[in-house]
């Protein structure tokens, strides 16, 4: 099975975290991720939710690692972030997500992030990792399974009660808001068969 590091930048927008984690939970691709990317991205919600004062942040962001560790046994590699590592990155602040990629022994690193200098890595070069971005492993991952997409939109519609959303308003919110064109394309002409309960 394909095995992907998920960074924090691919895990903090909510609804893409979701569809991602989705469509590994449907058995599509094995999410990897470190404890520095647990890390960053408790900080990082953490600051979103003060930003926008909204109230439970601990609480929802204890949830859910809950959710993600019950969910994805093995999935959380011991990388933390405040060792130092050698990876030739021109951020070695990211070297925890190299770390976590090579002990996971993953396929690909699923990112957004280009300063970080994964694709210009040498050791990543060699051990022919992938560097995806997030819309990249979601396209390509519904290509190879395009029954997990249907089956992902529709477990995200069955939680979505306020307000409540349809597999294809969920689709066209990956499509706008996180360029997930392609999978728009492959999916939307699933979706009139699918019936949610």
């Amino acid at each position: 099975m394909y095995r992907a590091v998920l960074d924090t930048c691919a895990l903090v927008p909510g609804r893409q975290r979701d569809f991602l984690l989705q469509l590994a939970a449907e058995e599509a691709y094995a999410p990897l991720w470190g404890s520095g990317i647990l890390f960053e991205l408790d900080d990082v919600l953490a600051r979103l939710d003060a930003k926008r004062g909204r109230d439970g942040s601990d609480e929802r962001r204890q949830n859910l690692f809950r959710q993600m560790k019950r969910a994805f046994p093995g999935a959380s590699i011991n990388a933390p972030k405040d060792r130092e590592y050698d990876y030739g990155l021109n951020d070695p602040h990211d070297g925890h997500v190299v770390h976590a990629a090579i002990l996971g022994k993953a396929d690909a690193i699923c990112t957004d992030d280009s300063r970080a200098g994964f694709k210009t890595s040498r050791i990543l070069s060699d051990a022919g990792m992938d560097i995806v971005h997030p819309h990249e492993l979601a396209a390509n991952t519904v290509a190879a399974h395009p029954e997990a997409g249907v089956r992902a939109l529709v477990a995200m519609s069955r939680r979505m009660v306020t307000p409540p959303r349809s597999p294809l308003q969920i689709l066209e919110e990956l499509r706008d808001r996180y360029g997930m064109d392609e999978v728009a394309e492959m999916l939307t002409p699933l979706l009139p068969e699918v019936e949610v309960e």
